[in-house]
Order: structure tokens, then sequence, then C-alpha cells
């Protein structure tokens, strides 16, 4: 029985015993039994209500928690602001069991498990301080309302075996699902093709696609990338002249005849010096990729060749919500 039906008998026991039974606790509990209500429930329902003069439930007293406040704050030192943690051992310790301190973290404190991000490690000291430095100075830049303008390049494979949504199933009984749903072949090789692409708050350029096994060269970068793509871009979109541009630290992108061509067009950009080095948390355009190849792979599409997955890739970047890249 739960307690709203608990209560609603002890207010029929009640409302009898007051109004149709001239309060007679026997004619009272004569006609419950016959209801098949226990005897006892019924006497137990009006001596509460004689001495408390109360229908309802009072407030009851919680079971005595396993871990003191003195424990538990002992518990929150031992996990707060730590990893690899375990919470078994903190069992173990404390003679309770696992569950126990995973409840009394969830509901007495404001502890709660978080994913462990990752971020690129830096190779030095220095780089690391370079990075720093090279921040502030980019971000006192943008004070000024420039609209930042970013390119990056990234591999897709004919496969999108790195895409999360793509590593799960649905099944009721997997021991009868179908082969190529339970498992999710991957070559050693697989054939890949490199995207180049740049960005900003007002849009995506137009994609180009790399298929040399070999790296974007200098003469390759300047013609197919900022002269076909990054500057009728920049004309389109930014014609006010009040932007930035943000390039890789890739070889390629500071090559010098890459540099006098962004001079020559008056091309805003920044310095190798001034550019903060192994940083993608900061490039938003990082974030574009895991939404272009998301899109790229959803409903775990594969590429029968490397011309359909790039005709995809354009028509998808093409598809990219303006709210979201601003």
């Amino acid at each position: 029985m739960t307690r709203d039906e608990r209560e609603a008998l002890s207010q029929r026991v009640c409302n009898f015993y007051c109004d149709a039974s001239n309060k007679s606790v026997k004619t009272t509990v004569n006609y419950f039994v016959k209801q098949n209500i226990s005897r006892r429930t019924v006497y137990y329902i009006l001596n509460k209500f004689l001495k408390y003069g109360i229908v309802n439930d009072r407030p009851r007293s919680c079971r005595p928690v396993k871990l003191s406040d003195k424990v538990l704050n002992n518990v929150v030192k031992s996990v707060n602001n730590r990893t690899g943690v375990s919470q078994r051992k903190i069992a173990r310790r404390f003679n309770v069991h696992q569950s126990t301190i995973s409840r009394n973290l969830r509901r007495r404190t404001s502890i709660c498990i978080r994913k462990r991000r990752s971020a690129p490690k830096m190779n030095s000291k220095d780089q690391e301080k370079r990075a720093k430095k090279n921040c502030g100075k980019l971000y006192r830049l943008l004070l000024r309302g420039d609209d930042l303008i970013l390119d990056d390049e990234k591999y897709f494979t004919l496969s999108g075996n790195n895409v999360s949504g793509n590593r799960y199933f649905y099944s009721t009984n997997p021991t009868t699902t179908p082969a190529d749903i339970k498992f999710q072949k991957k070559r050693k090789f697989e054939p890949k093709i490199m995207i180049w692409m740049a960005m900003s708050s007002k849009g995506v350029s137009s994609v180009y696609v790399h298929k040399s096994k070999q790296g974007i060269r200098q003469e390759t970068y300047l013609k197919e990338c900022i002269n076909k793509r990054l500057l009728p871009f920049i004309e389109q979109h930014h014609q006010g002249g009040n932007y930035l541009f943000w390039p890789d630290l890739t070889s390629a992108h500071y090559s010098k005849s890459v540099q006098e061509r962004l001079n020559e067009k008056n091309v805003p950009f920044v310095t190798r010096e001034d550019n903060p080095p192994n940083v993608p948390q900061a490039r938003p355009i990082e974030t574009v990729w895991s939404v272009l190849e998301r899109k790229v792979y959803e409903n775990n599409w594969e590429a029968k060749s490397l011309d359909s997955l790039a005709r995809r890739i354009k028509q998808k970047s093409k598809e990219l919500d303006l709210k979201m890249l601003q």
C-alpha cells in the first residue's frame, strides 16, 4: 500500500467514525473488517486519530545515515579535484558498499563525475609560454571587433569509423543482429583525401579537395586555396575590411610567396611569430570539422570511392548552419 492509499484509507475510517458510527470504535472496526481491512490497521488509525487528532501520516524520522557528516567530508576530500579514484577502494576504507559512496556523493554533496576533456600536450615549457602569450595578443586584437577568418585541413576516409554516432547500434537480441551492423569494418590502410576550408561567422568558403598522398605544398596552397577560394570568400563576405585571417602554423601557410600575396591584397593576418602553437581548442574551425564530419557520415553512410566522398563533402559543407558558425 502506497502512502497516498494509506492516507485515503485513514480519511475514510475517520470520516466513518465521526459521521456514521456515532463515534463508536467497535462499530467502525466491525464495518471495515467486513471490507477485508485488517482489524489491527483500523485500530491503529483510530488510536492515532484519538491521540493526536490527525489523519495523515506524521513526519517520520529517517533511517540513520551510514556515513556521518564528518566521514562524508573525508570522502569528499579524497575525491575532489582528483583523477584515478576508485569508489570501491574508498568503500572498503570506510567499511561500506560502493553504492553507498556513490549515493551519498550524488545526494548529499555537489560532487559529480565529469569527463576529462582532451587537450594537446605541449612539447616544452617554452611552447606553453608562447601559446599563452600569443593567445593573449590575439584576444586583444579581436577586442577591436574584427571578424575572425580561419583555415585548416582535415583528412576524410571512405568510412566514418571515428564518428561517435556510428559506434553504437540498437538491438533486442545481439545474436540475431546482422554482421554488417554488429561489426564496424575498418581497413588497415584506408584511402583518404585531404580537405581544405576557410570559415568565419559569415559562412564557409568553397572546399578544396587534395587527393595527393603528400601534404599541400606552398604552390598548391597559393593557387588553389588563397587565390581561388580565400580571396573570393573575403571579397564576398568581408568587403568592409574589418577582419583578421588566422592561418594554421603549417609551413606552406607562411611561405614567402603566400605572405607576399596576402600583403599585396591587404589581407591582415596573424604573423608566424604571433601565432599561438598547438591550441586547437581555441580554433572554432575544429568544432566545424566535427559537425561537418557528422553530416557527411550520418546514418552510417560510407563512400564507394574518393570522388563520391569529395562530392558529398562539398554538398554537406553548403548545409552548415549560419547560426552555428556565428
